[in-house]
């Protein structure tokens, strides 16, 4: 389960990453753009700022695929905000830069999609930064216009645009993140849904359902995996001495142990009330008893009086069913339970003498020749 969450926040993180690194391309290639117009049309200065700005724009673009911390995110933005309040500031320097009236307030209609798409990135869409910003660029618009003094039909083409866009891109980002805030809550809420379909409500890990599923699924692909059938023989003692409140916190701390003595590949879920199961992404019987050694070693850090434990191990295999399966791993961990020698059985539906059947009265029976009804036991020593 916590696996699950890494790699969403990861996804998450990438996804963030790959539109902070596409905004950066996209202002290079617009630079760039701009570049070899200002070449075309005859404007060396312009295309000498244009020339600069794209350049910066794309070697910071591996920039922001680095992992910053808080302090340098915040200095980024600010330099983010500080290039959109330069390229907003160009028309009021068309002269110096030897452009036209036309085309340096044609240039900053596009400045200001810019600054509408990027803005919000790092500003409240309606909050008083992200006006400012607004506010600057209508001024660098309007400002030159009223220098000018002459107001001809493409001129006034151009105004019309910039004012409607202008007019609004203010109360458009406003709508713009109301529906994003909705659609995040969607999203989370359906996270959140199918989150608790596989989740375990008391330790955290995969549920029942999930468990199920996952079995029929690496039965189907005819995949090869060891499947350990944990139970925890004493919690009804603990329960009977402390309650269930102290019940359910050593089911947590069992799980959690459980979860540190695993691989991050294999999969901990809770079976029932006190049995756990673990899928092994390996194919060696021998891996699945050193796992279930472990485990047991690590019951007896938690609460040694009540670590007495059953596994069970049995393995997935081409060709299996899931009733062959889950028969086989409740087969091993019945004959556990019930073993005078052993807190480990083995059902392994490889070797036929293995008889994936449960043996009632073994424990009456102890006198009799306990090596043909526990063919599967593996005695250490």
């Amino acid at each position: 389960m916590t696996t699950t969450v890494q790699a969403e926040a990861v996804q998450f993180k990438d996804r963030k990453t790959f539109r902070a690194l596409s905004n950066c391309l996209v202002l290079a290639a617009w630079f760039g753009a701009m570049y070899f117009a200002d070449y075309a049309f005859g404007f060396p200065k312009a295309k000498a700022l244009d020339a600069s700005l794209a350049l910066i724009y794309l070697a910071a673009s591996p920039l922001v695929t680095l992992k910053l911390s808080d302090t340098w995110k915040k200095i980024f933005g600010f330099v983010v905000i500080a290039n959109l309040i330069l390229m907003s500031s160009i028309p009021l320097f068309y002269i110096q830069l030897g452009l036209t009236v036309h085309v340096a307030l044609l240039r900053h209609v596009v400045s200001l999609l810019f600054c509408i798409l990027l803005g919000p990135y790092f500003l409240q869409p309606k909050g008083l930064s992200f006006f400012f910003v607004l506010f600057y660029n209508a001024l660098c618009f309007y400002i030159p216009l009223m220098k000018h003094g002459e107001l001809d039909m493409n001129l006034a083409y151009i105004v019309i645009v910039y004012s409607f866009t202008l007019l609004f891109s203010y109360f458009f980002m406003d709508i713009l993140r109301l529906h994003v805030t909705q659609i995040s809550l969607l999203i989370k809420a359906q996270r959140e849904a199918q989150r608790k379909a596989i989740e375990d409500p008391v330790t955290g890990v995969y549920n029942r359902n999930y468990l199920d599923n996952l079995i029929k699924a690496l039965v189907e692909s005819d995949a090869e995996k060891v499947v350990l059938f944990i139970s925890l023989d004493e919690h009804d003692k603990i329960v009977e001495n402390h309650g269930y409140i102290v019940a359910d916190a050593y089911i947590k701390k069992v799980a959690k142990m459980m979860e540190e003595k695993i691989r991050s590949k294999d999969v901990l879920a809770r079976y029932g009330g006190v049995e756990f199961m673990v899928i092994l992404d390996h194919s060696s019987i021998n891996l699945g008893k050193t796992v279930a050694k472990r485990i047991l070693e690590g019951l007896k850090a938690i609460m040694p009086e009540y670590s007495k434990a059953s596994v069970g191990i049995t393995k997935i295999i081409p060709g299996i069913t899931y009733q062959a399966v889950m028969v086989n791993a409740d087969t091993a961990l019945f004959r556990a339970k019930n073993s005078v020698f052993e807190e480990i059985s083995i059902v392994d539906p490889e070797n036929p003498s293995f008889d994936p059947i449960h043996i009632e009265g073994i424990l009456e029976e102890k006198d009799q020749d306990i090596t043909l009804k526990e063919p599967q036991k593996e005695v250490d020593g």
